[in-house]
């Protein structure tokens, strides 16, 4: 994730989940242990779904919906699948989170999603379910601060809302936090290169 801090807002952008990957272990409601990865395809069908019916994919913090810092409803928030995987840039605004960038307490990204299609595809060298989500319901993505701790990596937490039978999954991703304050800058520092990031951000994943 890069944070890039201004005078009364944030610029933040990284990638949310890396499809074809396979997570860490982790463990479901009944504590039974997997792998996790989803199909590269899954997260612009479900952008593309969200569009078609007006479904305003927000950015929260904490996966608190009390905390919509934005959504793609905004022009400056692009949220969308490219080869790598999901990817976030938007512009945060939010006075907390302004203050949370500068202490440097911003963590990474998380996202709540409802599978809607998945399969077991094979097991781990050590015999550990592997779970692909060929297709899903992206309901939302979270900026986290360093309350809480980037869970995709390490464990599962699936809530299932009561007014609904779709269960809601949470997951994060753990990330470098990069942070740069432009307020401070002269103007002669080096533009963001961004393939240089993507290509830090795969190596990170080896």
């Amino acid at each position: 994730m890069r944070v890039e801090i201004r005078d009364d807002s944030v610029s933040i952008d990284g990638y949310v989940n890396a499809v074809e990957r396979e997570s860490k272990v982790l463990r479901d409601r009944q504590g039974g242990s997997f792998v996790e990865r989803i199909k590269a395809g899954a997260f612009s069908r479900a952008l593309s779904r969200a569009k078609r019916r007006s479904y305003d994919v927000k950015v929260l913090l904490n996966h608190d919906h009390s905390r919509e810092l934005t959504s793609t409803h905004e022009a400056t928030t692009k949220i969308y699948e490219d080869t790598i995987g999901l990817r976030c840039q938007c512009e945060i605004r939010d006075a907390e989170v302004v203050e949370l960038a500068k202490a440097g307490n911003l963590a990474g990204w998380s996202f709540g999603f409802i599978s809607l299609r998945d399969q077991n595809i094979g097991e781990t060298e050590t015999k550990i379910p592997i779970r692909e989500v060929r297709d899903l319901d992206l309901e939302e993505v979270s900026i986290l601060d360093k309350t809480r701790i980037p869970a995709y990596n390490g464990t599962s937490i699936e809530v299932r809302d009561t007014d609904l039978d779709d269960c809601i999954e949470y997951r994060a991703l753990d990330d470098d936090v990069e942070v740069v304050d432009s307020t401070t800058k002269s103007g002669d520092e080096p533009k963001f290169d961004n393939h240089e990031y993507e290509n830090r951000y795969l190596a990170a994943l080896i």
